[in-house]
């Protein structure tokens, strides 16, 4: 009987200690899990990466890295150094590793395509009564100027002189812009050149709720300046010149203001002066801008040229959101919406230039995180030879943790991308400088600095790295030849 007890004892404990050990071994990872839940966005795209770094190493005719490449370059990833090898084994690529590492980024945007910026059309011309600006002034200047490959140049002095007068010259007359779904403000000065003033409604830490759909997002006037200094950095130009601005509500808006905009004037209970303004949208008293007792943070983007000669067309982007919470737009559901409809010889959107200029655009998007761009804007009189211009950037940089892979589609889905835009990328990977470190250096001249919160600026790192494996995912579904488009631009 004795025996048979210390049997059934011993089997116990036996079975106890399994137990403890089975829950020791599953309380190791349950943090790990919990924590992931906690930040699904983040975890997800971690395991995305490592997903493709493992793939690249089974996948792709791996070459040993040296010690000395890895500490090279401003990061490090085997799919894009896969593509760099690519890259660099064809000729036409021209791609040097070496030379990208070299040379400064401000000198390989103002290199690339430099020649052909230059030759390319500029807008009919006119008088100073059609631009509205006073001959010789740095806005006569920025109108004249414009051309279809990009709005300025990056050496002109009349753009940093552009933005000083923006910031500093006092408003003379000031009216509502009513169309648009949030309040704008167009100011004249007194050389009679003209800005669209956005107020500051968030703080820069304020990101977009997680349950707001995009088109119910709010406008932020601090990324309509960190937009324009990204473009100037990315070498692109077709971002309007922004600047900046802290102004005075009672001596600089309500005095200037017309009566329908002085009627929405109201002091807050804790003493801030307030406004809301006409729009079609988010114009009432629950939707106010408030200084900080009668002082008003905003951006001012200058106005681009007047009709006739800055007559604009926009087209219906093809990669237009539905704007519906119920249904998506037919490039959402279908993978193959770039080459078998848009790339096809009958597309609605096929000339020389469009799909890298869309390209092009979803990239610089990517990088800000804008998915409110639903038309294609081109000065009227350039047409097809005019690059696309990169208006209304007020709903970027507004998720610093999430990377909306969905407005990348037409690189993934097309798979084309500019030789000029991949080499700045590249360059940007290759280092020694971040785009990080470039942008924050960039906004550093704004007045109203910091533009950005601090977490936005490893993001924009995370998301070049992003694009660049796309771009390789590309050329190794079809070729460097068949991604890869020349560009005299």
């Amino acid at each position: 009987m004795m025996k048979l007890r210390e049997r059934v004892v011993g089997a116990a404990l036996l079975a106890v200690t399994g137990l403890i050990t089975c829950l020791l071994w599953v309380g190791i990872s349950c943090p790990t899990q919990e924590a992931s839940s906690r930040r699904p966005y983040l975890n997800i795209q971690r395991t995305v990466l490592q997903q493709g770094s493992r793939n690249s190493e089974s996948e792709v005719d791996r070459e040993p890295q040296s010690p000395e490449v890895q500490n090279t370059t401003a990061m490090y990833d085997e799919l894009v150094e896969w593509l760099i090898r690519k890259l660099q084994a064809v000729p036409e690529a021209d791609f040097r590793r070496e030379r990208l590492r070299r040379t400064s980024m401000a000198d390989l945007v103002s290199s690339l395509g430099g020649a052909g910026r230059r030759a390319s059309k500029r807008l009919p011309a006119w008088n100073a009564k059609n631009t509205g600006g006073r001959p010789n002034s740095n806005y006569y200047r920025f109108h004249q100027n414009a051309r279809a490959a990009a709005l300025y140049e990056p050496d002109d002095p009349a753009i940093d002189g552009l933005i000083r007068d923006m910031a500093t010259k006092p408003f003379q007359t000031l009216e509502m812009m009513t169309r648009g779904t949030e309040l704008k403000l167009l100011v004249k000065f007194d050389d009679r050149s003209q800005a669209v003033f956005k107020p500051m409604r968030w703080g820069r830490d304020h990101e977009t709720l997680p349950n707001h759909y995009y088109f119910n997002d709010y406008e932020r006037h601090n990324a309509e300046i960190a937009a324009f200094h990204l473009d100037r950095v990315l070498g692109f130009y077709r971002v309007p010149p922004v600047t900046g601005r802290i102004v005075n509500m009672t001596s600089e808006i309500f005095l200037l203001a017309e009566k329908a905009l002085r009627k929405t004037f109201y002091v807050s209970p804790i003493g801030n002066m307030c406004f809301f303004g006409e729009c079609t949208y988010y114009c009432d008293s629950r939707h106010s801008f408030c200084g900080e007792v009668d002082m008003l943070e905003g951006s001012l983007m200058a106005w681009l040229p007047e009709p006739p000669a800055g007559e604009r067309d926009r087209w219906r982007s093809p990669y237009r959101r539905s704007y519906s919470k119920f249904r998506k737009a037919d490039w959402e559901e279908d993978d193959g919406y770039c080459r078998q409809k848009l790339m096809q010889p009958d597309g609605t959107y096929l000339y020389p230039r469009f799909i890298p200029d869309l390209v092009d655009t979803h990239i610089f998007d990517f990088m800000t995180g804008n998915m409110d761009r639903h038309h294609v804007e081109v000065f009227q009189h350039l047409r097809n030879d005019s690059a696309p211009l990169l208006m209304d950037n007020g709903r970027g940089f507004g998720k610093s943790a999430v990377d909306e892979m969905s407005i990348l589609a037409p690189l993934q889905q097309c798979c084309k991308i500019r030789l000029s835009t991949l080499h700045k990328l590249a360059k940007l990977y290759i280092g020694p400088e971040r785009l990080s470190e470039l942008l924050d250096k960039s906004l550093r001249s704004d007045p109203v600095y910091p533009v950005l919160a601090t977490k936005y600026m490893p993001a924009l790192d995370r998301r070049l790295l992003i694009i660049l494996r796309a771009v390789a995912t590309c050329v190794k579904e079809y070729s460097v030849n068949d991604v890869i488009v020349p560009d005299k631009f």
